[in-house]
């Protein structure tokens, strides 16, 4: 498996092959969009621990040269199975290599990240918060 070298990188333990007893996590699309064919897919809400909702930015896996290129924010490596939508991995996109686009197509294939969720502007606090309630 891809091991990446910054210290935020967490996995969720289904996708480490071990699953969690309790329910999904806390995600949903935003339902002020529910009604717009053009943005509705393109953001989704997730709850951290804290019961704070984090708007994130959809990008699909193939857009890994722009998730590449963030420099600031938290990233969510997110798989779907038909409409359920599962987190595998999270991340501070400020604690990678800049333009490393190599590595995210390989935890997106190892993981099988169908989509790439970003937290623009996230700090640590933030990583911990949705690591807690995502992937554990």
């Amino acid at each position: 498996m891809y091991q990446p070298r910054y210290p935020s990188f967490s996995v969720s333990r289904s996708a480490s092959g071990q699953t969690p007893e309790d329910a999904a996590p806390r995600g949903q699309a935003l339902q002020s969009l529910a009604e717009t064919d053009s943005l509705r897919s393109r953001f989704f809400s997730w709850r951290g621990a804290s019961g704070r909702d984090y708007v994130c930015s959809v990008f699909q896996s193939g857009e890994d040269s722009f998730i590449a290129d963030v420099t600031n924010g938290v990233v969510i490596g997110v798989a779907r199975e038909g409409v359920t939508t599962r987190p595998v991995c999270v991340f501070l996109a400020q604690e990678r290599s800049y333009g490393d686009r190599r590595g995210l197509r390989e935890i997106a294939r190892e993981l099988g990240v169908a989509e790439w969720h970003v937290h623009f502007c996230a700090d640590a606090a933030s990583l911990r918060d949705l690591s807690a309630s995502l992937l554990n």
